[in-house]
């Protein structure tokens, strides 16, 4: 198995060990790996689609994803297993040392996304019996969404009850919360250009008629956080490390 810690985001971003940080990502990509549909494609079209995730070419790979599911009878479940077969060849690269951890980080954050828009919201809403439960939103647009699936993954592992909404409408995001009855809810914020976005959504789930503890992180976090009403129970945090303090604070 690849290490290549030279390629991990500085411990500052995460607060834990780099070799903490590619074990949260290599969790990710092998949750993505579990897909449940078909996967009737060649290692010549994973060897493509890799390559324009590791581009960052989203509206290419969106393409070709279209053009293999769209019209087709279960074109959902076709989808899962197709990027479910994607992150298993992004995997088996990876521990023949055939991509970096940068190169992961890039992909495995933009398969969530299409996984989430293409296959997980066709499947119910599923509640463990846990008090323990924290939802992790990112608005549309909102480009730089690593940090929240890892944070995701280290939640995973702390044994609550996770669910990770990317690319959700601000509807969405407010509705599950309230569905789920969540202890905390977690954004991130990478510049101000969505900050009257994101004020919007927290003060809805700041007003639910049950407490729930608001966590933003990201470049313009702290910032953010400032400008908030105190009584909406907004905490910025740096990493995962604190994340976890202050969700259980």
């Amino acid at each position: 198995m690849r290490r290549d810690y030279d390629d991990v985001p500085p411990i500052k971003s995460f607060d834990l060990p780099a070799d903490a940080v590619a074990d949260l990502a290599r969790a990710a990509l092998g949750r993505l790996a579990d897909g449940r549909g078909p996967a009737p494609v060649s290692p010549e079209f994973l060897d493509g689609f890799c390559r324009l995730l590791l581009a960052d070419d989203a509206v290419a790979a969106e393409r070709v994803l279209n053009a293999m599911t769209h019209g087709r009878a279960g074109a959902a479940r076709l989808a899962d297993g197709i990027l479910a077969a994607v992150a298993r060849h992004l995997g088996e690269t990876w521990d023949t040392n055939g991509l970096s951890f940068a190169e992961v980080s890039i992909a495995v954050a933009r398969l969530a996304r299409f996984r989430q828009r293409h296959a997980l919201k066709y499947r119910p809403l599923q509640v463990r019996d846990t008090s323990d439960r924290v939802v992790f939103a990112a608005l549309p647009g909102e480009a730089h969404n690593l940090g929240l699936i890892l944070a995701a993954e280290a939640f995973r592992q702390e044994d609550w009850d996770v669910t990770l909404l990317l690319d959700h409408g601000a509807a969405d995001i407010v509705d599950r919360s309230r569905r789920l009855r969540p202890r905390a809810v977690g954004f991130s914020i990478s510049t101000h250009d969505r900050a009257h976005h994101l004020r919007h959504v927290i003060g809805q789930i700041a007003a639910f008629p049950y407490r729930v503890r608001i966590l933003v992180g990201g470049g313009a976090a702290t910032e953010f956080v400032t400008r908030l009403p105190e009584a909406w129970n907004v905490h910025a945090v740096a990493d995962i490390a604190a994340a976890l303090e202050s969700a259980t604070a």
